[in-house]
């Protein structure tokens, strides 16, 4: 009787249609397995690192949501996240420390500071590809363009190739992300707070800093606002940014290069 069922239930409509939607659907894993492979060696060329445990890279660009849209089978990237902040945050202070000998702690704290802030992450985070390859929910593939998930991603692969090698392979490899040439470390104070380095150079000179909002454009989840940066009455600068805070930090970098050029040839 048992065979009679199965037989009877091969040739029973319902029964083969969802035989045809289990073939499919494997068969698309297959093809989604396939391309997040080459996404995933794509990348490591980009890192410079080839992960032994590849488990580990594919947690490191999962964003927390796609759990949820994965059934819970797969982990998400906050735990290594949270491990290569700090791991992130030791490879910087030692680097710093060791390349500014004659600087006392506030100083190596700035620099630390400049080269681990959200924003400069996500620039080298944008600039090796990570965003790319970041493993999304469901329906959510505008969070590729959140430049939090692209700092995120980047603090998870730090940890995920320090659990992968060890500190020093992972100090080697991050460093590698940075650049060889040594940071100036007054240019990375003045990065890091454009807007008050431009405010202490006008009070020098008795000179008044002051910002206007020039306009902003596009729809309500993608803003743009462009502020003008004006010492004494004077526009120095104008910059766009996705906010009117990002759109006076960058005004403010410009502005502090003309300005400080400006004195220097007046001395």
């Amino acid at each position: 009787m048992k065979l009679k069922s199965y037989i009877k239930g091969i040739f029973n409509p319902k029964t083969a249609k969802a035989v045809r939607r289990a073939k499919a659907k494997k068969k698309a894993g297959k093809l989604e397995l396939k391309r997040l492979e080459r996404r995933f060696e794509s990348l490591e060329d980009s890192l410079k690192y080839k992960f032994r445990d590849k488990k580990l890279l594919k947690q490191a660009l999962t964003h927390p949501g796609a759990i949820n849209s994965a059934g819970g089978r797969i982990s998400s990237n906050q735990r290594l996240e949270f491990l290569g902040d700090s791991v992130l945050q030791v490879i910087i202070s030692d680097e710093v420390f060791r390349s500014f000998p004659d600087r006392e702690e506030g100083e190596l704290t700035r620099a630390r500071i400049a080269l681990t802030r959200g924003s400069f992450l996500a620039d080298l985070s944008e600039q090796m590809k990570i965003p790319e390859c970041l493993i999304l929910p469901k329906g959510c593939e505008s969070l590729r363009k959140a430049r939090s998930a692209w700092e995120d991603s980047f603090e998870a692969i730090v940890g995920a190739i320090y659990l992968d090698s060890d500190f020093d392979t992972a100090k080697r490899v991050v460093l590698g992300w940075y650049g060889r040439e040594r940071p100036d470390i007054d240019t990375l104070v003045v990065n890091q707070n454009p807007k008050g380095s431009l405010q202490e150079a006008a009070v020098k000179n008795g000179d008044k800093v002051s910002y206007e909002l020039l306009g902003q454009s596009g729809p309500d989840h993608d803003k743009k606002f462009e502020t003008a940066v004006l010492i004494n009455g004077k526009a120095y600068a104008s910059a766009s940014a996705s906010s009117k805070k990002l759109a006076e930090s960058k005004a403010a970098a410009l502005a502090l290069k003309k300005y400080l050029d400006e004195h220097s040839k007046s001395q």
